[in-house]
């Protein structure tokens, strides 16, 4: 009978143990299993999401995302959806991040929040310029004391003759200083066809104004017509010349009566054209430019240049007329066109003006002088 028991209780005992460890196996398995399941579900997609946003600022500056298709419904103004969406994106961050924010002191939170929202800030600005870009605008260039020059090209593109019309190009920005106006279409004999427009602007801003004109080579139709009356002796092939430069003068001086253009000074432009080509022989050229000089002289208005040394030398070598300049540094920058007014002259003459220019701005200054009031009243008509 012992024995029996001594047996039965092992039996029980051994069964009791194979179900316990049954019993702790299954457990073990069942308290794993979901642990990894999570993992797979819900740790990875946490982890991609987080170096999306990781990376979304380094690829919005590096490739444009491509924009969301929007929803069909109906379209609030365009701040109002920015506003929208952007608090919504943010409700939705808040709600993920809601757990654990709670789980921090107030002083925590605020700090932890403050850092990751502007993270999150920069990242969604980011992202909305890369989609949205701005538009192109004419780059605005404004600089104290600044002048500008205009002329045809600032004509819009359906006015002009003779083959040139208008570039299109913007008027001054207001504030300028100072404006010297183009009286020639680019060449001599062929009036500025935007000039009542540009004199309105002028008066409209009440600034000083200069003018300025370009002086080309006659052609032989200007020299039929022109050479054979004026100062110099017309029998003479250069002084055919001299009184066609003198008679394009005296057409734009015209032109100024006919508009009523005040102006103490006139700027001649002396660079190379296509249309109207200078001569090859420089004494032809020289003779021409100083029947310009002349006929303006004669109605009492001072003289200059816009020119360069190269420019100069091509058209008419050595000549030096002592005369004011207006120089010019290219498509550089302010300080850059200021360093060409304590260069030597091109003819020389004072510095008084430089320029440069932009894609479609001609852009100048005066050149440091004692008293640039008195430079302002020497050479422009305040309106």
């Amino acid at each position: 009978m012992t024995t029996h028991t001594h047996r039965g209780n092992a039996v029980r005992l051994l069964v009791l143990l194979v179900v316990g460890l049954l019993a702790l196996t299954w457990g073990h398995v069942a308290g794993t299993e979901p642990t990894s399941a999570r993992s797979t579900a819900s740790l990875r997609p946490a982890l991609q999401a987080s170096w999306q946003a990781a990376a979304q600022p380094v690829a919005s500056s590096a490739t444009p995302v491509p924009a969301a298709q929007p929803a069909p419904v109906a379209q609030a103004p365009v701040a109002t959806r920015a506003r929208h969406g952007h608090k919504a994106r943010h409700a939705k961050h808040h709600r993920h991040h809601r757990g654990a924010h709670a789980r921090h002191s107030r002083k925590h939170h605020g700090r932890h929040h403050g850092a990751h929202h502007a993270a999150h800030h920069a990242a969604h600005h980011a992202a909305h310029h890369a989609q949205h870009p701005r538009p192109h605008r004419h780059h605005v260039v404004r600089v104290r004391g600044a002048g500008r020059d205009i002329g045809w090209p600032q004509c819009p593109h359906d006015v002009g003759f003779r083959g040139r019309n208008g570039l299109g190009q913007p008027l001054p920005d207001p504030g300028v200083k100072f404006v010297i106006v183009g009286l020639t279409n680019g060449r001599a004999f062929t009036p500025n066809p935007c000039l009542d427009l540009h004199l309105d602007w002028v008066r409209s801003h009440h600034v000083y104004a200069s003018a300025y004109a370009f002086a080309t080579y006659p052609t032989r139709a200007q020299l039929r017509r022109y050479g054979h009356s004026g100062p110099y002796d017309g029998n003479r092939f250069l002084g055919a010349l001299g009184n066609a430069g003198h008679a394009a003068a005296r057409y734009n001086i015209r032109t100024m009566e006919r508009h009523g253009f005040t102006t103490p000074h006139v700027w001649l432009d002396l660079e190379p054209s296509s249309s109207r080509p200078w001569s090859g022989r420089r004494t032809w050229n020289r003779v021409v430019v100083r029947g310009w000089v002349r006929a303006y002289e004669e109605e009492g208005y001072s003289v200059g240049f816009y020119s360069t040394t190269s420019l100069w030398d091509h058209i008419v070598g050595g000549l030096r007329l002592g005369l004011p300049e207006w120089r010019t540094a290219g498509p550089a920058s302010s300080r850059a066109a200021l360093g060409r007014c304590g260069e030597s002259g091109f003819q020389g003459g004072p510095a008084v003006i430089a320029q440069w220019w932009t894609a479609h701005r001609d852009l100048d200054r005066l050149c440091p002088t004692a008293s640039r009031s008195v430079t302002l009243v020497r050479y422009f008509h305040k309106w």
